[in-house]
C-alpha cells in the first residue's frame, strides 16, 4: 500500500508501507472516481493524474488509489468502470423520464433496506421468486446469467455438487441453504450444532444514537446482573444524551458521563471479583464513535483517552452479537437487528421504529431548522434507544438457551 501519515494530505509524499496491504475495496474506489469526475468537471484536478486518498477507521493514515490502474477485472481501471456505471445509470433515468421500455429490472442489493422504494420491489421480486431475495449484488446476477432465477431453482441444487458460478460474497453452500431456509419461511437457521455466547455476572448492553456524520447525541445502556448480584448501581436503562444541536461541545459532556458509568460498573464488577460483559450489535458504529469521541473531546472531564477506549474494544469484555449470530447463524431475511431480535420474541413499542424514523425525530427533537423543541420526540428517541438495547439483551439470552430449538443447517 502507498500511505501517508496524517494529517498528510499531498499523495506526493506517500511511500510504500511494509506493514499494509491494499485489499479489494470496490465501494470505496467508485465512490473516488466519482469525486475525481465531478472535480474534473469543475477543471480543479491536474490533467493526466487520477489518484484518490480513503482514510480509514482508525484515521492513523491516507491510502492511495491510482484510479487509472487496471485493478479491475478484465485489466479495467476504477474510471473505466464507474464511467461504464454512469452511462448505464444515465441511460435507464433517460429511458424512465421518456416513458420508454424499462432498461432495468429489479434486484436486491444492499442498499434497498435504506430505500424507499423498497416495499415496490420486494412485492415483485417476491412475485417472481427472484433468485437475489436471498443472494444479493453479483452472484445473483452471475446466477440468472447461469439460468438459476429463482429461489427455488437455487434450493434443490446439490450444495455438494459443483457451484454453476464463481462467487464474490456468499458460498455455494451457503446460498443453498439460504434457499432452503426461505422456502421454509424461516427467518434464521443454525451454522453448529450448539450456539454460544459469552455471558458475564455483570452485563450491559450499549447502543448509540448519532445523526449523520454530526455527532453522536446519545449513549443508552442497560445493566443486568446475574441473581443475588448487588453492584450498589442502579440496575435498568440508563440514557447519556444531549439536546443540544449537533455539532456542539455538549456532546462531549454526555459521551464523558456515559464513560464515566460504564468504568464505573466495570470497577465494581472486577473489586466483587466479578465477570463483565458489555454487548451491542455490531460494534463498527459504536467503536467509530468512541474513538472519534476519545480524540474530539480530549481533554474534557471524564473523557477517556484513545488508548483506554482501545484497551477496552479490543478486549473480551467488549462483545459484537453481529459477529456471533453471522458465524452460528445463517439469516435467509437479513442480518439487522430489527430483523433477528423479533426471532428471539421481541418486539419494538414505536411502529415506525428504525434508523431513517429516528433522523427525523431527532431533527425534531432539537429544533433543527429554527423549529421549537420537541420534548415528544425527545422522549421517543429514548423509548426507541431503549428498546434496541432491551433487544440485545432479548438476543442474547434467546442464544444461551431457545436457539438451540432452531433448525440445524444440516437438516434442511
Amino acid at each position: 500500500a502507498h500511505t501517508t501519515e496524517l494529517p498528510e494530505l499531498d499523495p506526493d509524499r506517500a511511500g510504500a508501507d511494509e506493514g499494509r496491504k491494499v485489499r479489494s475495496h470496490p465501494r470505496d474506489q467508485l465512490r473516488l472516481a466519482h469525486l475525481h469526475r465531478l472535480a474534473e468537471a469543475a477543471g480543479v484536478v491536474e490533467p493526466g493524474r487520477a489518484l484518490g486518498g480513503v482514510i480509514g477507521l482508525d484515521a492513523d493514515v491516507v491510502v492511495w488509489h491510482d484510479l487509472n490502474a487496471p485493478t479491475w477485472p478484465g485489466g479495467r481501471s476504477a474510471l473505466d468502470e464507474y464511467d461504464e456505471r454512469f452511462a448505464d445509470r444515465l441511460a435507464v433515468a433517460r429511458a424512465a423520464a421518456s416513458r420508454s421500455e424499462a432498461l432495468a429490472e429489479p434486484s436486491r442489493v444492499l442498499e434497498c433496506k435504506g430505500c424507499p422504494w423498497w416495499p415496490v420491489c420486494e412485492s415483485r421480486l417476491t412475485a417472481a421468486r427472484d433468485v437475489s431475495l436471498v443472494v444479493r449484488g453479483e452472484d445473483a446476477v452471475q446466477l440468472r446469467r447461469a439460468g438459476i432465477t429463482t429461489v427455488d431453482k437455487l434450493a434443490a441444487l446439490d450444495p455438494q455438487g459443483a457451484s454453476p458460478i464463481q462467487w464474490t460474497a456468499a458460498t455455494f453452500t451457503d446460498a443453498v441453504a439460504l434457499a432452503r431456509a426461505w422456502l421454509a419461511d424461516l427467518t434464521v437457521v443454525r451454522r453448529v450444532e450448539r450456539v454460544h455466547v459469552p455471558r458475564g455476572d455483570v452485563e450491559v448492553d450499549i447502543d448509540m444514537e448519532s445523526f449523520g456524520d454530526s455527532g453522536a447525541y446519545l449513549w443508552g445502556a442497560l445493566l443486568t446482573t446475574a441473581p443475588g448480584v448487588d453492584l450498589g448501581i442502579e440496575p435498568g436503562y440508563h440514557a447519556f444524551a444531549t439536546w443540544e444541536p449537533l455539532p456542539t461541545p455538549d456532546e462531549g459532556n454526555s459521551f464523558a458521563r456515559f464513560w464515566t458509568w460504564l468504568s464505573h460498573v466495570r470497577a465494581a464488577a472486577a473489586a466483587a471479583g466479578l465477570g463483565f460483559r458489555a454487548y451491542c450489535y455490531n460494534a463498527m458504529a459504536e467503536n467509530r464513535w468512541l474513538y472519534s469521541s476519545a480524540e474530539r473531546f480530549a481533554g474534557t472531564g471524564g473523557v477517556p483517552s484513545r488508548e483506554e477506549v482501545r484497551a477496552f474494544v479490543e478486549s473480551d469484555e467488549w462483545v459484537d452479537l453481529f459477529r456471533g449470530v453471522s458465524e452460528q447463524f445463517l439469516c435467509a431475511r437479513g442480518k439487522g437487528l430489527k430483523v433477528v431480535a423479533p426471532v428471539a420474541g421481541f418486539a419494538w413499542r414505536d411502529p415506525e421504529a428504525g434508523g431513517e424514523a429516528s433522523m427525523r425525530w431527532y431533527r425534531e427533537a432539537v429544533g433543527m431548522d429554527g423549529g421549537t423543541p420537541d420534548a415528544g420526540q425527545r422522549e421517543r428517541l429514548l423509548r426507541y434507544n431503549e428498546d434496541d438495547v432491551r433487544a440485545t439483551h432479548a438476543l442474547r439470552e434467546w442464544m444461551s438457551g431457545p436457539a438451540a430449538t432452531v433448525p440445524y443447517v444440516g437438516d434442511l
